[in-house]
Formats: C-alpha cells, sequence, structure tokens
C-alpha cells in the first residue's frame, strides 16, 4: 500500500484487509498474532475498533521486521523498553511508507505482558 492508496475516510478498507489478512494468513500465524495483541493493542484513551485490529495486523510485518533490529536484555524491564523501541521503530517506518497513523496512543499491558513473556515468550 501507498501513501496514494490510502483512504483515512474508508472504513470499509480497513475491514477489507483484515479479511484479507485473516484470508491468507496461516494457522499458526494467526494464533502468535492474537497471543501477542494484547500487549500493544490496549489504546490510551478509547476503546479498540475492528480499524485499529486492522492497523494492528498491517503493522505486523514492520513489527517483525523492528525486532530483529531492535536489541535488547533479558529480563522485564529491558524488555519492555525494547518492546516499546520496537513499535516506536515499526509505526514511523509503516508511516513514512503508508501514511498510515495509530489511531490513538498505544499503551501496554502490563499483566499480559508478563503472561506473554513468561509463557509464550516475545520473538
Amino acid at each position: 500500500m501507498t501513501k496514494s492508496d490510502y483512504r483515512e475516510d474508508t472504513p470499509s478498507s480497513d475491514v477489507l484487509d483484515a479479511l484479507e489478512f485473516l484470508n491468507c494468513a496461516g494457522d499458526e500465524e494467526l494464533r502468535a498474532f492474537l497471543r501477542r495483541l494484547p500487549i500493544f493493542a490496549g489504546n490510551d484513551g478509547g476503546p479498540i475498533t475492528i480499524a485499529d485490529l486492522a492497523y494492528e495486523m498491517r503493522l505486523q510485518p514492520f513489527v517483525m521486521d523492528a525486532w530483529s533490529r531492535v536489541g535488547g536484555n533479558q529480563g522485564i524491564p529491558a524488555r519492555l523498553l525494547q518492546l516499546s523501541r520496537v513499535y516506536k521503530k515499526a509505526e514511523a517506518e509503516m508511516e513514512r511508507l503508508t501514511g498510515e497513523r495509530r489511531r490513538l496512543p498505544r499503551v501496554i499491558d502490563i499483566p499480559s505482558f508478563i503472561q506473554v513473556y513468561a509463557t509464550v515468550g516475545l520473538p
């Protein structure tokens, strides 16, 4: 998607993009995405919408790329800092390429983060 393809006034395009992702993603990819969703899907100042979910889905390739480029250390505080840096980098790169921005600031859900960190693990 290029900046000229993005139409902010067309929420149905978000739903179509989400459905396309769901139709193309393998079961394991989708499960991995949904297991990590509580870490980065919290909004500061409003509920999560379908458009927010679609944004997170489109952001995911940028996040995976950022994980490979942003170093971190062991332990919860260091990994929280790394997570914050990963999403900042991913969001900036996605905005640069598509013009898309997060609707509301992201809030890390600390209990969900700790659960994923301790059970599933981070990328």
